[in-house]
């Protein structure tokens, strides 16, 4: 394994810890790195997407990277903005953003950077979505 697979296990299985009880929004599902959400899939749900990876400084055989990603929320059209708010934070707090406890499932100071967009299922669309793009910073050994 290599610390961008690994990265990308952390975030797949923290983002499936989502659920009532610490957090706000009961996910039906998340749907990692290049798998399709079945038509009539169970909502809200999540999906996975790798946007990029860039080395940033290079010492040796080490590498400082820079992969993002984008967590795109899906929820029914009925849905409230706050409802979108309140799974959007839970998906910071599940990958640790703003925390540095040790155990949590992705290391403390990899996560960089975020922005979120939300789309309130304009013009006929029957999905209302956000899609929250992170940044992580990790050091990979060649």
């Amino acid at each position: 394994m290599t610390r961008a697979t690994d990265l990308t296990n952390a975030i797949d299985s923290a983002l499936r810890e989502i659920a009532p009880g610490d957090f706000n929004t009961d996910i039906k599902a998340v749907y990692g790195v290049g798998e399709v959400r079945p038509d009539k899939s169970p909502l809200p749900c999540l999906l996975i997407r790798v946007d990029s990876d860039e080395g940033m400084e290079r010492v040796g055989v080490k590498v400082k990277r820079l992969a993002q990603y984008q967590i795109e929320g899906v929820f029914p059209r009925t849905t409230t903005l706050q409802e979108l708010q309140l799974c959007h934070h839970d998906v910071l707090k599940s990958l640790g953003y703003g925390q540095n406890q040790p155990g949590m499932p992705i290391s403390p100071g990899w996560v960089g950077e975020e922005f979120v967009q939300f789309d309130l299922a304009g013009d006929g669309s029957v999905y209302r979505t956000f899609t929250a793009s992170i940044s992580f910073e990790y050091v990979e050994t060649y």
